[in-house]
């Protein structure tokens, strides 16, 4: 499961600050693959946006082979599609696999994320 945290700026760079802060006095860091911070509720309305989680639904149901093999099941513009799974690919939750086929370069979505959440603190 993924999880999206919304909070202001003063309040994540103070989880940043203390994570840092134990992270010096105790010699380890932790990485927190499974959770992404938004500004604001609108951001994370950005980030949840239909067309994406079609994109990830679309992704984890039919596997398709290539960018070009997911434009066509989604009847999206290529140029569309990739700038879409750019995006969820730097979100980490999508990852593009880069393989070769009869010569050419292809780029295969693959995505993992089964459920995602959202929490907002008021």
């Amino acid at each position: 499961m993924v999880k999206i945290v919304v909070m202001d700026w003063d309040s994540f760079s103070k989880i940043v600050r203390s994570e840092i802060q134990r992270g010096v006095r105790t010699g380890s860091f932790s990485k927190q693959d499974d959770v992404i911070y938004a500004e604001s509720p609108e951001a994370a309305m950005r980030l949840l946006a239909r067309e994406k989680l079609r994109m990830l639904s679309t992704v984890r149901k039919e596997k398709p082979g290539s960018l070009y093999e997911l434009a066509k099941s989604m009847k999206k513009d290529i140029k569309t599609v990739a700038t879409d799974a750019k995006i969820l690919s730097d979100m980490r939750l999508l990852t593009l696999e880069t393989y070769h086929q009869g010569g050419r370069k292809k780029v295969r979505p693959v995505t993992h994320v089964r459920k995602i959440s959202l929490e907002v603190s008021i």
